[in-house]
């Protein structure tokens, strides 16, 4: 099953109703497999574990950002509203996010989140009991300041940053819950950068198999408006993954960078 947002969605979280939503989607799939017996081809079915939801929502990243400071939490409930539908859910985690901004436009932000508890209708709209989040900003032409090991003069034009978090469930016999939900391992970082040419100069290819050669990078994010810096994020301990060089008629020359990072 799958549904997608509309202009009438509505999403609450924790409390707080999602400002700038423009696309949410929820999945649930049931988890069985065909069961055979001896001198029967089929003998019917049989549940091997828990029901899957996931749901994907996409918004605007907007001032102080309410969703990145859900990262981490396990119990994440609330309540999707799409017209007169209204779902509730319990015990939700984040698998992952990722931020995209670029010079004029307004930043973004996808995450997809895991509900392991309770996926229910409900008959009352609690839109009007929930707090909104802060006002969207624009991004100004020198609105997106990365601080890394790439010459200053290089205009950064976008950025992409993404978080994905090692989510595990500990369920007890005949449970349909977790008893458990942890974060585990290092949270696998990844920045990719697009910034215009000017005094740019590829790495050398052989360098990276040097000793010498610093594989830690640590890379700094900011998304800045009218009233100061909106947003900041971290790559930490980074090595170059990859970059590459684009270059067409009548267009600006522009590098792409990969650059991956881990996290505790």
């Amino acid at each position: 099953m799958a549904v997608e947002g509309s202009h009438e969605e509505h999403v609450i979280i924790n409390g707080t109703l999602l400002q700038g939503v423009s696309n949410t989607s929820f999945e649930q799939n049931v988890e069985e497999q065909a069961v055979s017996m001896v001198g029967k081809e089929f003998a019917g079915k049989t549940t091997t574990g828990p029901t899957q939801v996931t749901a994907s929502i996409d918004k605007y990243l907007l001032n102080n950002d309410f969703v990145t400071t859900l990262t981490g939490l396990t119990d994440i409930s609330r309540r999707f509203e799409y017209g007169d539908n209204l779902l509730d859910f319990s015990q939700a985690v984040i698998n992952g996010y990722s931020v995209s901004a670029g010079v004029g436009s307004l930043p973004e932000i996808s995450f997809d989140l895991s509900i392991y508890g309770s996926l229910s209708g409900s008959d009352t709209s609690i839109r009007s009991l929930a707090s909104d989040e802060s006002a969207v900003e624009n991004v100004s032409q020198s609105g997106l300041i990365v601080t890394f090991d790439k010459n200053q003069t290089n205009a950064v034009q976008s950025f992409n940053f993404s978080e994905t978090f090692n989510v595990v469930p500990t369920y007890g016999l005949g449970q349909k819950t977790p008893a458990d939900i942890s974060i585990v391992g290092p949270v696998v970082q990844e920045v990719n950068i697009s910034i215009e040419v000017e005094d740019y100069e590829i790495e050398e290819t052989f360098s990276f198999l040097s000793g010498s050669k610093d594989r830690s990078r640590n890379i700094e994010l900011k998304i800045s408006g009218d009233n100061g810096v909106l947003n900041t994020f971290s790559l930490q301990n980074g090595c170059l993954a990859s970059e590459s060089i684009v270059s067409s008629a009548g267009n600006t020359t522009t590098a792409q960078l990969t650059y991956r990072g881990y996290r505790t």
